[in-house]
This record gives C-alpha cells, structure tokens and sequence, in this order.
C-alpha cells in the first residue's frame, strides 16, 4: 500500500511535491521528539561553529523536500535532468576521459539523487550505494535508478572489487562519502568541529589509483525549478595521515554544505558511534 501511496505523490508537479514534503517534514519534526533533538542538535552546532544562521523549522521543511526531491527523480527521471544543470562540465568530462578515472564525492544535500544521473549523462559511472533496510524501498530504489550509463554497487567486499575495478578502466566512480560506514572501514575525525565517524575508503581510492577527486553538491532552486549541481576539484594531496586525511574531506563538504545549509540532512545520524568502533576522541 505504501508503495502505491509513494508511487501516487511522486506523479504530482515537482513544486506541489516539495511543499507536501516540507509538511510531512514539518509533522515529523513535531511529532519525534528524538528527531527533533538530533536535528537541532546538529544544526545548531554547525551553525555556532560555522556562523550561519540557525534555522530549526527551515530545516525541518527543507529535509522533507530532500524526500520529495528524490521520488520525483525517480519517478522523472528525464524530466529532472532537464531541470538540472551543472557548473564546468566540460572540464568534469575532460577529467572523466584522461583514462585515469575520476572519484565523486556527494553528501546528503538537497538534490543529491540527481547527480549519478547528471554524470550519466555524459559518461560511464559506477556508484556505491548501501541497501535500504526494507525489501520493497530497496528494489524501488534500484528499479528508479535504472541507466544504461550507470551501475550501482553495494557497499560490501563484492561492490568494492567493481569500484576498483572501475577506476582501473579509467571510469568515473561515485560515493556518498558523508554516511556512516561499518566499524573498521572508517576513522574519527571531525565534521564541524564533532567527531563523526569518517569513511577512509574514497581516501585508499584515491591514492591507490592516483586519480583525481571531485566534491559535488546539488543545490535546490525555487519550488520546481530544479537543482544546480555544483562541483569542486581538489587542488592538492590528502595528508599522510588518515585522520588529518578524513578532515580534510570532511572540511570539503562543509564548505559545500555552508553554501545552502538549510537543504543538508542535519537529522541524519552523523555523530554516531557504530556497534563495535572504538571510542571518539575527546574535544
């Protein structure tokens, strides 16, 4: 029944979707009161440290839309893209054909559904992605994301080969490098100014195929108007050292996260020590 249900919404206009998001987001955020902490929580702690403003009820709205944002590309697929465009994609697609491959690198912002499918556009990608807990979201996720260009890997030893593999074809890979990954492939370093636990693996990429790493983002514009990919190159070397390697891509993402800091996921667990990891540094 939910299925149908999400399937119904999805069919609506883009701009009537994410104001009922912004109401479901808005209902949750009353409703849950250990979402509503963990939201503000995050938020607000971004926001001293970062200093933009702390707005609780925008982002509660605005993390439904991320909802609404993404059944809507699943479901219009085309039509998303031709509401999308993307900052130098001539120098993305000259990256993605030296032969050498090319590491993406996303975060839970906004539209962030719509960028394998962007890239797909123009090139052969392979994306990691970590299975829905539920059977049914999981085969629709897969199902919507389905592209001649593009093939979606689980985030388990199998789907690692293929990432690997991928680059050493010279191909374009792509990961959501700000989720929480399993103890053991992941180090503590800090995501404004807390200790969130860090995937090092886009790092080992990154120096195992000495290939180059681009930060993207996916901005929302107006109600329906779609998203603004915007991409940045890093311009140096990751540190020696994997904890200072980790801050390093985290302070990546914040700097895209400052940029629109109401469409960011602040509700996602960020700060959580997975079953099994040591204990976070202190301070």
């Amino acid at each position: 029944m939910l299925y149908f249900i999400l399937r119904l919404f999805s069919s609506l206009p883009l701009a009537a979707l994410q104001v009922i998001g912004a109401g479901v987001g808005l209902v949750v955020y009353l409703s849950s009161s250990r979402y509503r902490a963990r939201l503000n929580g995050n938020h607000l702690s971004a926001a001293i440290f970062s200093g933009f403003k702390s707005t609780p009820w925008r982002v509660a709205a605005e993390s439904g839309m991320i909802f609404a944002d993404t059944l809507w590309i699943w479901r219009h697929p085309q039509s998303a893209v031709n509401k999308s465009r993307i900052d130098n994609v001539d120098q993305i697609v000259e990256l993605s054909k030296n032969g050498k491959g090319l590491i993406v690198l996303a975060s839970h912002l906004g539209g962030f559904e719509i960028v394998p499918r962007i890239f797909a556009e123009h090139m052969k990608a392979t994306v990691m992605y970590r299975p829905a807990r539920k059977v049914w979201v999981n085969k629709l996720m897969l199902k919507s994301r389905r592209h001649s260009q593009m093939e979606f890997v689980e985030a388990n030893l199998g789907g690692v080969r293929k990432i690997k593999h991928a680059l050493i074809k010279g191909e374009v890979i792509g990961i959501l490098a700000d989720q929480v990954p399993s103890v053991g492939d992941g180090i503590w370093a800090k995501f404004f100014n807390q200790y969130a636990y860090t995937t090092s693996f886009p790092i080992k990429l990154a120096r195992q195929a000495n290939v180059a790493t681009l930060f993207v983002s996916a901005e929302r514009l107006g109600l329906g108007k779609g998203w603004v990919i915007k991409t940045r190159l890093m311009n140096s070397e990751y540190p020696v050292g994997m904890v200072e390697a980790c801050t390093l891509m985290n302070h990546y993402f914040e700097e895209m996260i400052v940029s629109k800091p109401r469409q960011y996921m602040w509700s996602y667990n960020r700060y959580k020590r997975p079953h099994g990891a040591e204990v976070s540094p202190i301070g």
